[in-house]
């Protein structure tokens, strides 16, 4: 009699490899669609559709040279800090960028800054809520400088025991300036007009309508600590054949083998896409950075035969992947039909078959099954 073993989870994880590295590859291709298309929109100067299809782009296979195709969609929208964000994170994560790139990038950086200007907020009490044009939102101290478009803005302060206090703030492009708010201890005043003195107290309202903030709940109950009964792995009892048993048979066998090769197909056509789809990223940065049309043309020559190199291995990935998943259901269809039978021990001992054990095994460190077979 001839036994062996394997681990049960190695074909379950090669196929898991290979969707996930499919699923990747599909990302890249759907991302290199959205790019074309929001290209296209730009040129087309439908620059809020043509933002829609980068940001999509960039969700499915961040680049940071897709920032760049973003700034300019903000830039033409009139959302300068939007813009200058974008072009700023660009800068930081493509070091290699080419020079001629950069040096644009940063003329862009510096045209947008005078649209711009810098707010500085001094706000006290720590922990006062500052909202800024009745929508952007802030937690004091606030560290940074808070950019805001040329124009006038509001400022409005809140905490909990103090009196709100509103700002209006008129900001010059190119401009640094601070704002200092320091909130006073009391209630604000009731909606409704009052002819009364500023500070005169306000009566108490509905604790259920209040702004205190809920206690957090404490947790005093220690959590029980493991006793470290069943860390022990459970060992094969082979005496008693436990476990699950079933046999393999020829048909269980072959489409198995049909799906791993099948699978391993997958992941080498996708890695050569995903190169693919590395080259046409390369050409989209070369376009983006080349000096003179002989160049740009050059390159988005090589974007679009790198594209269409990625698009065919892109689907001959697919089509491999198809039929991974076609010969795995297959095994696992000829597995339950011909593979489970109570009797697999005199079927094994009569030469009809292999019986395999399968046996759940539990650590410390996780859990599995150990799968032994004799033949």
């Amino acid at each position: 009699m001839f036994r062996f073993t394997i681990a049960a989870g190695a074909l379950a994880l090669g196929l898991l490899t290979t969707l996930s590295a499919a699923h990747a590859q599909q990302d890249r291709e759907n991302a290199r669609i959205q790019f074309e298309r929001g290209v296209g929109l730009y040129e087309a100067h439908d620059y809020q559709g043509a933002l829609t299809a980068f940001q999509e782009a960039y969700r499915l296979a961040p680049h940071p040279t897709v920032r760049v195709n973003m700034a300019n969609c903000y830039e033409h929208l009139d959302r300068p800090i939007e813009a200058i964000h974008h072009f700023e994170r660009f800068l930081a994560e493509s070091p290699n960028a080419p020079p001629q790139q950069r040096r644009e990038v940063e003329g862009a950086l510096e045209r947008l800054r005078q649209q711009v200007g810098e707010v500085r907020l001094h706000v006290a009490p720590d922990g006062a809520t500052i909202t800024i044009d009745d929508a952007e939102t802030r937690r004091a101290p606030v560290l940074e400088p808070v950019l805001l478009t040329a124009g006038t803005h509001s400022v409005v302060v809140t905490m909990d025991g103090y009196r709100t206090q509103r700002e209006s703030v008129e900001v010059t492009g190119g401009s640094s300036q601070t704002v200092e708010v320091r909130l006073e201890r009391g209630a604000d005043e009731p909606a409704v007009a009052s002819t009364g003195p500023a500070d005169e107290p306000v009566e108490a309202t509905d604790p259920a309508t209040t702004d205190e903030p809920l206690a957090e709940p404490t947790q005093d109950e220690p959590v029980a600590e493991a006793t470290g009964e069943g860390d022990e792995p459970i060992e094969i009892d082979e005496g008693d054949g436990g476990g699950w048993q079933f046999r393999l048979t020829v048909p269980t066998v072959i489409f198995a083998s049909v799906a791993v090769a099948l699978g391993a197909g997958a992941i080498v056509t996708g890695s050569l896409a995903s190169s693919a789809n590395s080259d046409f990223e390369d050409a989209v940065i070369r376009v983006n950075g080349a000096s003179t049309d002989a160049e740009r043309q050059a390159a988005r020559e090589d974007g679009r035969s790198a594209a269409d190199s990625a698009n065919t291995l892109s689907i001959v990935t697919d089509v491999l992947l198809i039929g991974t998943i076609a010969s795995a259901g297959a095994a696992l269809f000829f597995f339950i039909v011909d593979g489970l039978n109570e009797d697999a021990d005199s079927l094994v001992d009569n030469g009809e078959g292999v019986r395999i054990v399968a046996t759940p095994v539990v650590s410390p460190n996780g859990g599995g099954a150990a799968v032994t077979g004799w033949f």
